[in-house]
Order: structure tokens, then C-alpha cells, then sequence
């Protein structure tokens, strides 16, 4: 026999991974539009220098991205997610590098890893954070050269519309 609200939390919580999964690429493609779609109106956000409203943060952390780094790449670790009802809370570890721009001599990435405290809450079938805090554990600064000429002729990514994923959904414009 199956357990309906067992089938409801297992769906959510596949919802909640998918949603988090959306914030990184939000983020590392400067797609504000989409980000800002992530966040309940009411949300708050707070990360590192920001506290405000998750629409906000989607504008300000996108303008960010797109004048301060040639790229950023978020990836999601492991994640602890419990459901009650329309209402979650969780935990979801990740991984981000990101380049600056403008680097005087040896260009560096920064690699840093951390936590994302969220509430999350259901409204209408769909998932969004209403509070998403950033916990900082680790931050390394390394040497970026190297390698690029070993990908001469792949796929790039970019922020924004020119990146390639646009193409495989049917987006033209993000």
C-alpha cells in the first residue's frame, strides 16, 4: 500500500533539490529573472555582505557576477531536507569557484566552500526559499593558469543568453 504523504515528502523534497539546484545556475549564468523567480516575495536573504529581500538579492548578486567575475560555478553537495506540509527546512552543502575580473599578473581562482541554511515554503504547488542564510567554512585562493588550451574548440560557458544551455531549453533571451 502506498502512503500518500510519504509520496508527498519524497516529491518535495526531489522540488526543494531541484530549486537549489536552479539558485546555482541562477547565479553562475547572471540570469536575475530567474533567480527572482526562485524567492517568495516575503523572502529574506543573507549572504556575506547582503541582507535583504531574495528579489533584490537576485538584481544585486547578478550585477555582481557579471561586472566582478569572468565566471562563477555553484555545485551542490549533499543536502538534509525536512518537510512538513507546505513548510521545509534544510541544509545543502556547496562548492564555488569563481575568477575575478581584471587581475593584475598571475590571474587566481577563489574556491570556497559552505552551507546554505534555507526555509522554504510551498505556495500553489511550487517550492521557494522564504529565508536563505550563506555559512562560509573555507576559502582558497589559487593560481588560474593552465589548461585553457586544452579545451581549444569546446562548448564555453557564459553569463547571460549566450551561454549554450539556452539553446537546449529554447531560451533566447534570459
Amino acid at each position: 500500500m502506498t502512503d500518500p504523504a510519504l509520496i508527498d515528502t519524497l516529491v518535495a523534497r526531489q522540488q526543494i533539490a531541484d530549486l537549489t539546484a536552479a539558485y546555482c545556475r541562477g547565479v553562475d549564468r547572471a540570469d536575475a529573472a530567474l533567480l527572482g523567480s526562485l524567492f517568495h516575495p516575503d523572502s529574506h536573504v543573507e549572504s556575506g555582505p547582503f541582507n535583504g529581500s531574495g528579489q533584490d538579492f537576485a538584481r544585486e548578486i547578478c550585477a555582481i557576477v557579471r561586472t566582478v567575475f569572468t565566471q562563477t560555478s555553484h555545485a551542490n553537495a549533499h543536502q538534509w531536507v525536512e518537510v512538513d506540509g507546505d513548510s521545509a527546512k534544510g541544509e545543502t552543502y556547496v562548492t564555488a569557484v569563481a575568477t575575478p575580473r581584471g587581475q593584475e599578473g598571475d590571474p587566481v581562482h577563489m574556491l570556497t566552500g559552505g552551507r546554505y541554511l534555507d526555509r522554504f515554503v510551498r505556495t500553489n504547488g511550487t517550492w521557494q526559499f522564504i529565508e536563505r542564510r550563506f555559512v562560509c567554512d573555507w576559502v582558497v585562493r589559487q593560481p588560474a593558469g593552465g589548461g585553457e588550451d586544452l579545451y581549444a574548440g569546446f562548448l564555453r560557458g557564459a553569463q547571460g543568453p549566450t551561454d549554450p544551455v539556452h539553446s537546449l531549453w529554447g531560451n533566447t533571451a534570459s
